[in-house]
């Protein structure tokens, strides 16, 4: 690995990331597929600079299905399992005067981002690629240096207080404000949140967080390693980034960091699950503080 093709391939994502933002290339969520292909392209033309052809003549084919079904599977969520996909295809023929209709378009995100990012890409694994669930980072027993485990978990707590200031800082910001909770259907004209849709909210949001974590940091992070090492973690935060497109500049941008940073810790002590604990403590915290921001209340009901 040579570190100096690591960062160019990243400073070529952020530039992406840039021009999508300040300049509207490609802007509209309909080029997301476009945009995935031409992280590839660019990330892997610096793999040729650097390591020449042969590098790309020596990935398997269990690199590339992993590859070609995360960004398929990717792109299905997208354009199929977001809220506003629900409000295109479900909205008009399901009723909609019941007490938990402010969370049905939620409740259908996270259902998809369970059966888009863990159920069919780790049946896939272990039908297709013969990989069972503890070699893609679902069991932490499955590492073969425990001590590891048992330490990692206060670099976890060091990176959330480290993101925490951050995160604070533009909890005071308008776009922040409009973009967060994740789930506004379930504030009241009046700028109320009842506690129990709360819970529920962040009961289904946290199956999000399970979903992407298991995606990003175990089905494509591990399943990349073997024929690409650390540059496998470049490829995956490309499709993980363009997932941000539509949050706020500053949240788009530190996902190329984040992104990098969960996954080598991810692929150091071989398990995705202290990046769901510390990636859902940065959102409850954001919630939280936008709840806060926005003057909302929320009452026991």
């Amino acid at each position: 690995m040579k570190p100096l093709a690591l960062l160019l391939m990243l400073g070529l994502i952020a530039l992406q990331v840039k021009a999508r933002y300040d300049w509207g290339f490609l802007h509209d969520k309909q080029w997301q597929g476009l945009h995935i292909l031409l992280g590839f392209a660019m990330c892997f033309g610096v793999l040729a600079l650097f390591h020449g052809p042969s590098l790309l003549a020596r990935i398997t084919r269990r690199t590339w299905l992993v590859l070609g079904s995360a960004t398929g599977l990717f792109l299905l969520f997208w354009y199929f399992g977001r809220m506003d996909a629900y409000g295109r295809y479900w909205h008009a023929i399901i009723p909609h005067d019941g007490p938990w209709a402010p969370l049905y378009a939620f409740m259908y995100f996270a259902l998809c981002a369970v059966l888009f990012r863990l159920v069919m890409p780790f049946m896939g694994a272990r039908w297709l690629l013969g990989m069972r669930p503890g070699e893609l980072g679902l069991r932490a027993s499955h590492n073969p240096h425990p001590p590891t485990v048992r330490r990692v978990w206060i670099v976890y707590l060091l990176l959330f207080l480290g993101v925490l200031p951050f995160v604070i800082k533009v909890s005071f910001t308008a776009a922040f404000q409009a973009k967060y909770p994740m789930c506004r259907d379930i504030v009241s004209p009046e700028g109320g949140i009842a506690f129990s849709h709360f819970i529920v909210y962040q009961a289904f949001y946290l199956l999000v967080f399970i979903s992407g974590e298991s995606f990003w940091r175990g089905y494509l992070t591990f399943g990349l390693e073997r024929d690409l090492g650390l540059y496998g973690l470049v490829l995956m935060v490309v499709p993980y980034v363009t997932g941000h497109f539509g949050k706020p500049f500053p949240e788009t941008l530190g996902a190329i960091a984040a992104g990098m940073t969960l996954g080598f810790l991810a692929l150091k002590h071989r398990s995705m699950w202290l990046g769901v604990a510390v990636h859902y403590a940065v959102a409850l915290s954001m919630d939280l503080l936008s709840i806060r921001a926005n003057g909302f209340v929320i009452y026991p009901g």
